[in-house]
């Protein structure tokens, strides 16, 4: 899963904003730290700065689902206007055009929600993403855009600092910023409209799924800027993985794993056969819909910590005329021992639907 890959730009501020932005409507009482207050919060004078300059937009816009207020406090974007962000251990800081987005958490009873020192912090997790209109947000969201974030929480509120790739070559098309419950995106919380690039909230989803309209000047659009920007990213995406010297967990667990990758690939893999060697884990198991030759697909395995979300294709999984029963592994992962050993798969059901389900390694019977 290629498009999971985290880069993180780095920042100091150099050059000046760039963006533009049209007027805003929907404004939240002034009981939140400002965009600036919060990077001052994090100890970043350089961001603290961009965001109190006049190219910063504060937008303090509240919406509420469920038991959460989220509000859209503001936005801003240049090169190199954060303190912190470094290029491994090198010590050096990294330019490129960087999105930042401040937002404000906290439950609607007022009921403060946990420090991030608490034994419940991370237990009701939040996705926060920008979209933009037109290119399918399975793909397309802060994972693969390069993003990270950083939050703290003051009086009860959680505020959370959005760091991802500056996608203000796309303003004529649209952008979105959405905040969903999980830790993945998660393509039941919102609707994107293939035949008009409009990206929707989903009202009968069960959850968190905010969405705001991102205020920028379509006039700061560049098509040609973005066509580049979609060529950058498909051409990481594809691009080979880098060699890693491997520990003696990593060659049991690939020793193990042969025979399953290689039946995967030959499309031959069945539930069947997967029931001998692993097992299912009953808490993570879904039916999904099958669209068109793609099979999107979120989830968060709880207590295992194992999450994600994505989009797999049903002719690479499958083959042409595959039974009820046949199986597409969709990687795996272990946290260095294989009895950690998780495998996600998704199988074909007689009614044309796909189950994903999560195997764990099973110890063979002596």
């Amino acid at each position: 899963m290629k498009r999971g890959k985290k880069k993180y730009h780095a920042i100091a501020l150099a050059a000046c904003l760039s963006l533009t932005f049209c007027s805003i409507t929907g404004f939240a009482a002034y009981k939140y730290f400002t965009p600036s207050q919060i990077a001052e919060e994090m100890d970043n004078d350089m961001l603290a700065k961009a965001f109190a300059g006049e190219y910063a937009v504060l937008v303090n816009e509240t919406q509420e689902y469920g038991d959460y207020k989220i509000t859209f406090l503001g936005i801003t974007s240049g090169n190199d206007i954060n303190d912190y962000m470094m290029e491994g251990d090198t010590g050096n800081q990294l330019d490129g055009q960087t999105m930042y987005i401040a937002t404000a958490i906290e439950r609607r009873d007022g009921t403060p929600m946990p420090e991030t020192m608490d034994e419940d912090y991370g237990k009701e997790p939040f996705f926060a993403s920008l979209y933009i209109a037109g290119l399918n947000p399975n793909e397309y969201n802060s994972i693969t855009m390069h993003g990270g974030y950083s939050e703290f929480v003051r009086d009860g509120i959680m505020y959370r600092m959005l760091e991802t790739d500056n996608v203000e070559m796309f303003a004529d098309k649209g952008i979105y910023f959405g905040v969903n419950s999980g830790t993945f995106y998660d393509f039941q919380a919102y609707t994107f409209n293939e035949a008009t690039g409009e990206i929707t909230r989903n009202e009968n989803f069960d959850g968190i799924n905010a969405l705001f309209t991102v205020p920028i000047d379509k006039s700061k659009g560049d098509p040609a800027a973005a066509e580049a920007f979609l060529k950058e990213l498909q051409a990481e995406w594809d691009a080979p993985e880098e060699p890693i010297e491997k520990s003696d967990a990593d060659l049991e667990v690939d020793g193990w794993m042969k025979t399953l990758t290689e039946m995967n690939q030959e499309k031959t893999l069945t539930k069947e056969f997967m029931d001998q060697y692993a097992t299912i884990i009953e808490s993570s198991v879904q039916v999904l819909q099958v669209q068109g030759n793609e099979i999107p697909y979120s989830y968060d395995q709880g207590e295992s910590g194992t999450s994600g979300s994505g989009v797999e294709f049903y002719d690479t999984l499958f083959a042409e005329n595959a039974a009820p029963g046949a199986m597409g592994l969709l990687g795996y992962m272990h946290s260095g021992d294989i009895s950690d050993l998780e495998i996600p798969t998704m199988t074909l059901n007689d009614d044309g639907t796909v189950t994903f389900a999560i195997y764990k390694y099973k110890k063979p019977a002596e």
